[in-house]
């Protein structure tokens, strides 16, 4: 099980834990399937993630990177650098961080580029 963002989750894939509000309301109970009328509620309630079932999140993050070019990405980067000129990115949290937003980005030009 892992803890994997909403944009990330597909409809079919199974809920690991139960998926509670803010407040501690049971919205999806664990076992459910996900479906994309799930994902649109979810969304609604201001959910950004859930634990599902045989996925993790490197798993996700790993996936989505081989999407990438990895031209498009190192352009992404050097970006993306200029944002993060006055942080350390050799700790840990600021490394994820960077990590994940040029990989986002990088997404985000791609389906630019094919019209998404």
């Amino acid at each position: 099980m892992g803890i994997i963002c909403l944009e990330d989750i597909r409809p079919g894939m199974i809920l690991g834990k139960d998926l509670k509000d803010r407040n501690g309301l049971v919205l999806l109970r664990e076992g459910h399937e996900i479906t994309e009328k799930h994902l649109k509620i979810l969304k609604m309630w201001g959910i950004i993630e859930a634990d599902i079932q045989g996925v993790t999140r490197e798993e996700v993050i790993s996936k989505t990177a081989s999407q990438v070019d990895p031209d498009q990405l190192r352009e992404v980067e050097n970006q993306a650098r200029e944002w993060f000129h006055h942080t350390d990115l050799r700790h840990p949290f600021m490394k994820e961080l960077f990590h994940l937003l040029t990989l986002r980005k990088a997404l985000q030009k791609l389906g630019e580029d094919h019209g998404s």
